[in-house]
């Protein structure tokens, strides 16, 4: 994979990888939706694609190429050239097919450039080539380090900690890439294996992690098992690559009390905006504390299109002050240090009763209740027609007492606030970015979870009901829901 992504850019193509575990019809849909012209393949893969292109699609053993003579000059590449695609899966259901530029890739390498790379390095390549920062982790030990070493990771041993450690020792890895996700099952591992403390992490310079936002408490046993690592946050998406982004300085002590993680600041030669979009669109002062908005961006990182969806493309970007930005979708708001503090999505904003619901105060809350039986929360509305929450409860604890939950959030929450089910999980189901998979979360059950209890009528309503007394479940007591009736 590494010398077909070389080659097809010295080439002057654009990159779009392939998976060879996707089914067939996938695949195929891919291929005709870019219109790619070329498949690289090698012995391992060339018999799973030859049976999925159609023959109009050249397919090139890259085993045979690298060792052919070619002295054919390379194509002129240009800064608005495409340079690589990546597809990604939309809200609609529909892949999103995004196209970035030499510009932007470019762009992409710098940032890594100013982060304190070293002679030597050693990559070990983590993430998937469905994410587009595979690429930076493929390139920075390739083109931006003197004499950077690249170690490839066998697919499998992604979650196999005992290889996974054993290969950082063994190659003495100083920088790795790694997930949210990624990062827990690997602590998890290095408590439970005292032994490798010390010496998994002995060498490990930078810690680059990107994705969802991770825990503070899971930084601060990071650098309890490495005091020497420096543990830089990078956020972005498919389209902007890593935009934005900050130094974990934090003290162990100062990560374990933190319970809101800040994403930091836009990188060089990116503009960011938080707008308000329910104000007139207005662009929310960095000292306002108070503001959550939509995340703009502007900057040469940016991608070039979503191909063959010019409508998609247009409806993404805006003009501010004659400069064009894209917007993210990401919700977030700044803190006191005038950092950002990311609070979610706007396609999964959630209203109750036309009540906006940040479900990162409801997630919160709950973990606050059994800190020690909690380890993750994930909150979000049962479904589009129905004002109902889900809490998802993340505990080793099959028998944890929601009850207990449900009463501490009505402490601590709004009415509106309060799930109406809480399930509890061993672990929340993830896609291959490693970002919570909502299709694989398990529907609650009506019966095993909504107690009935005597319900008095609702004294503002003494005309239409008080001559009854209703039996109602918890789930439909507030107001707001007795209104919806």
């Amino acid at each position: 994979m590494v010398c077909g992504l070389l080659g097809i850019m010295c080439a002057g193509g654009a990159y779009c990888p392939l998976s060879p575990i996707d089914p067939s019809m996938c695949v195929r849909a891919l291929i005709d939706k870019t219109k790619g012209r070329c498949v690289l393949v090698h012995e391992n893969t060339c018999d799973k694609f030859s049976n999925t292109i159609s023959e109009q699609i050249q397919m090139i053993n890259l085993e045979h190429l690298l060792l052919a003579d070619i002295t054919e000059e390379v194509a002129e590449k240009k800064n608005d050239s495409p340079s690589f695609i990546i597809c990604t899966s939309g809200t609609t259901g529909e892949q999103k097919i995004i196209v970035h530029t030499h510009a932007s890739l470019i762009a992409g390498v710098h940032h890594l450039m100013i982060w304190n790379t070293k002679h030597g390095d050693k990559v070990l390549q983590v993430v998937a080539s469905s994410w587009a920062i595979h690429l930076f982790e493929i390139l920075m030990p390739l083109v931006i380090v003197p004499s950077g070493t690249l170690v490839l990771l066998s697919p499998e041993d992604n979650w196999n900690m005992t290889r996974f450690c054993k290969i950082i020792e063994e190659k003495q890895i100083t920088v790795l890439f790694i997930n949210p996700s990624l990062l827990k099952v690997l602590l998890d591992y290095l408590e439970l294996n005292n032994r490798e403390r010390n010496q998994t992490l002995e060498r490990v310079r930078i810690l680059w992690i990107s994705g969802e936002s991770p825990k503070a408490q899971h930084l601060a046993k990071i650098k309890s098992f490495s005091s020497q690592v420096r543990i830089f946050l990078i956020f972005g998406m498919s389209e902007t690559n890593a935009a934005i982004g900050r130094e974990i300085e934090e003290s162990i002590g100062e990560l374990t009390d933190l319970s809101i993680l800040p994403i930091g600041c836009s990188l060089a030669e990116y503009r960011c905006l938080l707008v308000d979009e329910s104000n007139d669109e207005q662009v929310i002062s960095p000292l306002d504390t108070n503001t959550i908005g939509q995340i703009y961006l502007a900057g040469v990182g940016l991608f070039q299109c979503y191909y063959n969806n010019p409508e998609l493309t247009s409806r993404t970007r805006v003009i501010i002050n004659n400069e064009e930005f894209f917007k993210t979708g990401d919700l977030a708001c700044y803190n006191e240090k005038s950092e950002l503090v990311h609070v979610g999505r706007i396609d999964f904003q959630i209203k109750i009763d036309d009540q906006r619901i940040e479900t990162a105060e409801v997630e919160r809350t709950i973990i606050a209740c059994c800190p020690n039986e909690i380890s993750n929360c994930f909150v979000t509305k049962l479904s589009q027609d129905e004002d109902l929450l889900v809490a998802y409860v993340i505990s080793d604890n099959s028998q944890l007492d929601t009850e207990s939950i449900r009463n501490y959030c009505k402490d601590h929450l709004r009415k509106y606030m309060i799930p109406s089910y809480f399930i509890v999980l061993d672990k929340l189901p993830l896609n291959a970015k490693g970002k919570v998979d909502r299709k694989q979360l398990p529907l609650p059950s009506l019966s095993s979870n909504v107690s009935m209890q005597f319900v008095k009528p609702d004294e503002l309503l003494p005309s239409v009901v008080s001559e009854f007394n209703v039996c109602l479940p918890d789930k439909t007591l507030s107001k707001g829901n007795l209104s919806n009736a």
